[in-house]
């Protein structure tokens, strides 16, 4: 039963880091046109977030369940940070350099 609480955990962490960069994502790309989904996805993070740490505390009680909680809430923001930067530099790897552009040439 407690490996259930830490997995289900685990998922509301999950969703709640995915909540936070896409309220960042929106708030930054269409700064004035999506202020209400940014609101939804701020209160989606932190609703997550209160989930996750209520189930770590009840599988572990307070002490160790936060610790588990900061554990897991630092390793899945980790985990999307090194996948956008990995995506970033895909990205700018498949990008024409501006000299190629301007001579003419292809990759």
């Amino acid at each position: 039963m407690i490996i259930l609480f830490i997995i289900t955990g685990l998922i509301f962490c999950g969703a709640s880091v995915f909540c936070f960069y896409k309220a960042n994502y929106c708030a930054c790309t269409q700064a004035g046109q999506c202020d209400n989904p940014v609101n939804h996805y701020w209160l989606g993070a932190m609703l997550n977030a209160l989930i996750s740490l209520g189930l770590c505390c009840f599988a572990l009680h307070v002490e160790l369940g936060t610790l588990l909680w900061l554990t897991l809430m630092g390793n899945c923001f980790l985990g999307a940070f090194i996948s956008a930067k990995q995506t970033k530099k895909r990205q700018c790897s498949k990008t024409n350099s501006t000299n190629a552009l301007l001579a003419g040439e292809t990759n």
